[in-house]
Parts: structure tokens; C-alpha cells; sequence
């Protein structure tokens, strides 16, 4: 099934990329067609715009009186061969690390999947989640307590996750959403792009670094909720494709 948006960017108030890192069969997939099925009950209005199987799902999230364009991408069995390239990481700004309560080896290899998302990505402007599936069957090797220690340890949050459930999988969207707002917040020097699509970068000064943001919007400074901004303008800068 594929459902394609029928909204151009331009319509969005943010765009963000969240993707999924885990073992091969720890609920990635099945996660995803969850959020790929509406509901008009949902708590939070979450819509599904595009929907491509063990690839990717974009959603329409209307969240604090703005419109987000969330995309979340899938792994698409390259997990099985350790062959993920670098792109998929590329301007994520959530990430959900995924183990299966039943298999207590995909929960060891989050310590592997947490490396490569530091790797890869610059962690100060990264949020991620700790995500287990199957935590109410009586074939669990792995309890919550041990989960929220290795959380704590590699500074995220732990979440338990029925991937069969729409409530269950929206709101740990919605709970990682809310993170990476939190996350804006405290780069006040950091400014967007009001064009839709740009790259955001940090201000001249932090700019020798090297570093960047991937935060998509298409909204002014001023309409910025939580205070993202400090009074820093909007920095334009040349489309690079």
C-alpha cells in the first residue's frame, strides 16, 4: 500500500526525519504499518500521507497548533547485513532504538546500534529512544528495570512498545516529538531556514566547526514555539541540490 501526500511542503511548519535502528524482526516493520493505518481517534491527530513497506512513513502530525510533516524511515532488512550506509543517518533528528524482550542477544546489540548512531550522527542534537517490544509476554529474557538501566546509561529514555497497537505507537511518536522540541530549545543560537527543505546551520560562530542541525521549517523565527530562538534572525543560505 502506498499513500502519497497531497500537501506541498510549504504547508508544514516542520519537517522531521526520525528513523528506526534494532535487530532484523524486532517490531520495525510491523511499527510502521501500525502508523500507516488512521484513526480518527487518535488523542493527537496523526494522518498518514505516505506509506512505502520496510521503507518509510510520512505522517501529518498537528501537535501544539503546528502542522509537522514527520518522516520515519526503516532499516529495509539491511540491519540483517550490517550494511547500512551513512545516508541513513543523514539529517535524522529522532531516533528510535528497538529490542525484542523475547531475545535477550537484540537487546546486547544495542550497545553496537547506539555506537553507529553516535557515529554517525552528532549526538548534542540527536534524540533517541530506547524502545522494547513484547515486555507482557511470559517469554521475556529481558525485564523493564534492566532496560531503563541500559537507558540511563546511554542517555535516552526507555519506552515499552506494542507494536500492534496504534495508541501504543503514536504516542511514543508524539513522546519523541515532544523530546526534540526540548532538544531546539536549548540551542539558542541555533536559526532556520523559513524556505522548506534547506538545511538549518548554527550561527557564525559555531559554524567552524563543522557541526549541523537537520531541523526542517517553514515558518518565521517569531511563530517558533517554546522559545526555540533567542532573538537570533533567520539565517538564509544557497540550496545546495
Amino acid at each position: 500500500m502506498i499513500r502519497r501526500s497531497s500537501f506541498p511542503l510549504s504547508q508544514f511548519d516542520y519537517t522531521v526525519k526520525i528513523i528506526l535502528l534494532g535487530d532484523h524482526s524486532v517490531g520495525k516493520t510491523s511499527f510502521l504499518s501500525q502508523l500507516a493505518t488512521d484513526n480518527n481517534n487518535d488523542a493527537i491527530p496523526c494522518r498518514c500521507l505516505h506509506f512505502r513497506q520496510n521503507c518509510q512513513v510520512e505522517l501529518e502530525v498537528t501537535h501544539h497548533g503546528k502542522r509537522i510533516l514527520v518522516k520515519i524511515a526503516d532499516t529495509g532488512g539491511q540491519e540483517r547485513f550490517r550494511s547500512i550506509t551513512a545516508s541513513y543517518y543523514r539529517g535524522a533528528q529522532g531516533c528510535l532504538v528497538m529490542f525484542d524482550a523475547e531475545r535477550a542477544e537484540t537487546f546486547s546489540h544495542v550497545y553496537d546500534w547506539n555506537n553507529d548512531l553516535e557515529m554517525y550522527t552528532n549526538r548534542q542534537f540527536l534524540s533517541k529512544f530506547l524502545v522494547g517490544v513484547n515486555f507482557d509476554s511470559s517469554r521475556k529474557q529481558v525485564t523493564s528495570e534492566q532496560a531503563s538501566r541500559l537507558a540511563s546509561q546511554l542517555e535516552m529514555q526507555f519506552h515499552d512498545l506494542d507494536p500492534r497497537s496504534r495508541k501504543s505507537t503514536v504516542g511514543v511518536v508524539i513522546k519523541l516529538l515532544d523530546l526534540v522540541m526540548v532538544t531546539v530549545q536549548r540551542l539558542p543560537s541555533l536559526t532556520i531556514d523559513i524556505r522548506p527543505g534547506q538545511v538549518t546551520e548554527l550561527d557564525a560562530s559555531q559554524k567552524q566547526n563543522g557541526r549541523r542541525w537537520g531541523l526542517r521549517t517553514n515558518s518565521v523565527a517569531s511563530d517558533i514555539p517554546l522559545n526555540v530562538l533567542s532573538g537570533h534572525p533567520p539565517h538564509k543560505m544557497k540550496c545546495s541540490c
